[in-house]
């Protein structure tokens, strides 16, 4: 890893037979073509691989890899929980392989960042923080829409998925409810996933009970720019 902390850690999992080593690259190519450069790569594969996985060298960016010793099979959630204690980010990107990041929308995070810090409109920040310039601090937790693929959204608000593939949904994160939010979504700091113990919920639909946690602890920023595609 380089010797300045990125602002971003994206957290890849990756295991045997879940998708193609094309849709793997694909992911890992829409990571590198981001326009906001100051991120690593962290990428988990589940248990021991069955045949190597695609060369990360060939996308350019920084990048660690790691193979776990036992094969945990419970979606990945212990792979994020790895990476979450040894990313060297300050912020936590949770990156699905077969994810595609748009190229705008990490810079539009950190826009939004920008603009919050400088316009003061974070109710819980203290006059010593923004005094001493701090203020940026208070922002553990930005919530960004993505495009479900493939996913048909009924007129109650639940979600099921679909065999026309180019049927697609915004999932905005709006409210922050379980069921609404998927990983991809919740772009927290290293301090506050550890604050909640890290990716310490296993079951098949974690994303939305933690990112109700985080939501209950700290204020998010809700972002209006689309981070990317879940396919």
């Amino acid at each position: 890893m380089s010797k300045q902390n990125p602002k971003f850690s994206f957290i890849v999992p990756h295991y045997d037979g879940v998708i193609s080593d094309e849709q793997f690259i694909e992911g890992m190519s829409s990571i590198a073509q981001s326009t906001y450069k100051n991120f690593e790569v962290r990428v988990y594969h589940d248990g021991p691989t069955s045949r190597p996985i695609p060369d990360l060298d060939q996308f350019g960016f920084e990048y660690s890899f790691k193979e776990t010793k036992k094969r945990y099979n419970d979606w990945g959630h212990s792979l994020r929980d790895l990476g979450i204690r040894e990313a060297e980010g300050d912020y936590i990107v949770h990156f699905n392989p077969d994810n595609i990041l748009y190229p705008e929308g990490l810079q539009g995070i950190v826009d939004m960042l920008n603009f919050a810090t400088t316009y003061n409109i974070h109710e819980q920040c203290n006059s010593l923080e923004r005094t001493f310039g701090l203020f940026d601090n208070c922002y553990e937790v930005v919530v960004c829409p993505i495009i479900l693929e493939g996913v048909i959204r009924f007129p109650n608000g639940g979600l099921t998925r679909t065999r026309v593939p180019y049927h697609k949904t915004i999932l905005d994160g709006f409210p922050t409810i379980h069921h609404n939010v998927d990983c991809m979504q919740i772009v927290a700091s290293k301090k506050a996933w550890l604050s909640i113990g890290g990716w310490y919920n296993k079951e098949e639909t974690s994303d939305g009970l933690l990112a109700q946690e985080l939501h209950n602890k700290y204020k998010c920023l809700y972002s209006q720019a689309t981070i990317g595609i879940h396919r």
